[in-house]
């Protein structure tokens, strides 16, 4: 049984096929979209369209305006004292589990016998 061979397409009509997917997917959030995949921009703007306008906070008094946070981290941007990890990792090293593929973390003073039934 034979197929029938698969009609080709230029690569003029496959863009003119995903253009028009890609239009239609703008418009289908609202936007206003020519027939090119330009987005039309307007002055007026109406809920009815999908837009929503946002509220211009200018002429809010500064009291009464959303707090906001503008940190970084919680502790007021003073670093972190890490050195108990750095002097406790001193008593542990990494080292390959029966000489197979993982790792495993072993006390400095059991190194000689890591890996080994003792």
């Amino acid at each position: 049984m034979s197929q029938m061979p698969k009609a080709k397409v230029s690569k003029q009509q496959y863009f003119e096929y995903v253009l028009g997917k890609h239009i239609k997917w703008m418009r289908s959030l609202g936007l206003n979209v020519d027939d090119k995949g330009d987005i039309i921009k307007s002055s007026n703007i109406s809920n009815t369209e999908g837009y929503y306008p946002t509220a211009d906070l200018s002429d809010i008094q500064p009291e009464k305006q959303p707090k906001l946070s503008n940190k970084i981290c919680g502790n007021g941007g003073k670093k972190v004292d890490n050195s108990w990890k750095i002097e406790a990792s001193k008593n542990y090293t990494i080292v390959p589990a029966y000489n197979k593929g993982p790792y495993m973390v072993v006390n400095k003073s059991d190194l000689k016998t890591a890996g080994r039934k003792v």
